[in-house]
């Protein structure tokens, strides 16, 4: 834990620290308060939200839920009114899912217009050049959650395109570069969690300056469900053993495990 703290004491930004901690921090436990006390009166409103902005993605993932298509309809309207209301409920993290959030041309000047709000993004990293991640250092108010799915070839084969991984760690370098708080996920699936769940993938990370860490296990759901990439039964108890003993010998960043429980078109996290 003083690796951690040391880490995100010199290696961040310490405005972006700053934002991070008010605002998504003590603000965000406000909001959670202020969840119970609506749910208290019968008023049914989540504390944080999850949005989507465009239905557009350059990657056409094996298993992907969310059926995103090649051209989209953009929805600006989207992050307008549920960052309009978020502030008015006490609401102040927002995370993106579905498309690929950078493919829309105006998404950081929309979320300018949010600045007392905490944006996390749910991106493949492909779009972020040197130049988005100056401008999301300089908003402050964002946290790009990068998806790594494999070594060269699994995520090739795993995201439908070729070069996948290598546009990835381009796109999470260029936010290191300019002290973006970084994070890296994962949905673990047969093909990748014998090479990402491990302290040698997680000791990579922390080398290179990713903070944060997001493994979640990819259930069979949506139309385009691919059963045999679901991990074996072994998964439950022998995943969460090996994510413990991850954390506990590399404790240099944070470390999220998450379980996407199974629906039909749509997906809810939560704790493992």
């Amino acid at each position: 834990m003083l690796r951690l703290t040391r880490r995100i004491l010199f290696e961040t930004d310490k405005r972006l620290l700053w934002k991070l901690a008010w605002t998504m921090g003590w603000k965000g436990m406000l909001s959670v308060q202020k969840h119970k006390a609506r749910l208290r009166k019968g008023e049914v409103f989540p504390p944080f939200l999850y949005v989507s902005i465009i239905n557009s993605c350059n990657l056409r993932c094996q298993g992907c839920w969310s059926m995103c298509r090649e051209a989209g309809a953009d929805r600006a309207v989207c992050v307008s009114s549920d960052g309009a209301r978020s502030q008015r409920d006490g609401q102040r993290l927002l995370r993106h899912r579905r498309g690929e959030p950078f493919m829309h041309p105006d998404l950081l000047d929309m979320l300018a217009e949010h600045p007392d709000c905490y944006f996390q993004i749910f991106t493949n990293g492909h779009f972020i050049t040197d130049e988005k991640a100056k401008r999301m250092r300089q908003l402050g108010n964002i946290t790009p959650l990068i998806s790594v799915e494999g070594t060269e070839i699994v995520s090739d084969e795993r995201r439908g395109r070729s070069g996948v991984l290598s546009k990835s760690l381009e796109g999470i370098r260029n936010c290191l570069a300019n002290r973006v708080f970084t994070g890296v996920c994962t949905s673990l699936c047969q093909t990748n969690i014998d090479d990402l769940l491990t302290e040698t993938w997680i000791d990579r990370l922390i080398d290179m300056g990713v903070m944060y860490t997001w493994f979640h296990v990819y259930r069979p759901m949506g139309r385009r469900h691919v059963p045999t990439c679901a991990c074996r039964p072994r998964s439950s108890f022998a995943l969460a053993a090996s994510w413990s003993r991850c954390v506990l010998k590399s404790p240099s960043s944070l470390s999220m495990p998450t379980s996407t429980a199974k629906a039909r078109h749509s997906a809810r996290p939560r704790r493992a």
